[in-house]
């Protein structure tokens, strides 16, 4: 495989994996788990496929347009060029989230008043979109804007589509680790564990 998509799909997952502990995703991890769904009269399964489908398609949109986009301009860098840059880019995000300088961000979560509104299908979908397109709710990592970066220098459309579905499947980590939330205690148990797991994470 491409080692420029390589470093990509890792900086994708690193950039979803901690964009869970966003207040986006913790409202998210709050509300939809077995328990919670099935006091809705929802399947916990079908609204977190939902959830997973439409969030790596949406990221696999999102970093495909850059794989494209940037088809029109990596021909005049030559390989080794773009991997070097997308290597000190991803390392420059991983710094940069270690620091205290965060990354621009819009200030907005998804709309929490469609949960019990609509049906699962329906808002693990849009949840899903919102989250996998990455800009549309909190973005929590300079690891996002740098997978942008490396996916503009695969120069492919398809490339770049791999690296944005796997930070599409990143972004439901923790909801898809909800599975034996069936009683408030276990979801007491989740949200302690969560927020340990929460610190060395930030």
């Amino acid at each position: 495989m491409n080692p420029l998509v390589v470093i990509g799909a890792v900086t994708a997952l690193g950039a979803a994996v901690r964009g869970n502990w966003s207040p986006c995703g913790e409202s998210l991890q709050a509300q939809i788990h077995p328990l919670g769904e099935s006091s809705r009269g929802n399947r916990w399964g079908v609204t977190v496929g939902a959830f997973g489908i439409a969030s790596m398609i949406a990221g696999a949109l999102i970093a495909g347009s850059f794989g494209a986009l940037g088809s029109l301009f990596v021909d005049a860098i030559d390989t080794t060029t773009a991997l070097t840059i997308g290597a000190v880019v991803a390392i420059v995000a991983g710094a940069l989230d270690l620091s205290p300088l965060k990354p621009w961000t819009p200030e907005r979560q998804v709309n929490e008043n469609w949960i019990g509104r609509y049906r699962g299908w329906v808002y693990g979908a849009a949840f899903g979109v919102q989250l996998g397109l990455g800009f549309a709710v909190f973005v929590m990592s300079w690891g996002y804007y740098a997978m942008l970066i490396i996916s503009f220098l695969t120069g492919s459309a398809a490339a770049g589509a791999l690296i944005g579905a796997i930070f599409g499947l990143g972004r439901g980590i923790l909801l898809y680790t909800s599975r034996w939330i069936t009683t408030p205690e276990r979801l007491a148990r989740f949200h302690s564990r969560s927020a340990k797991l929460k610190r060395p994470v930030f």
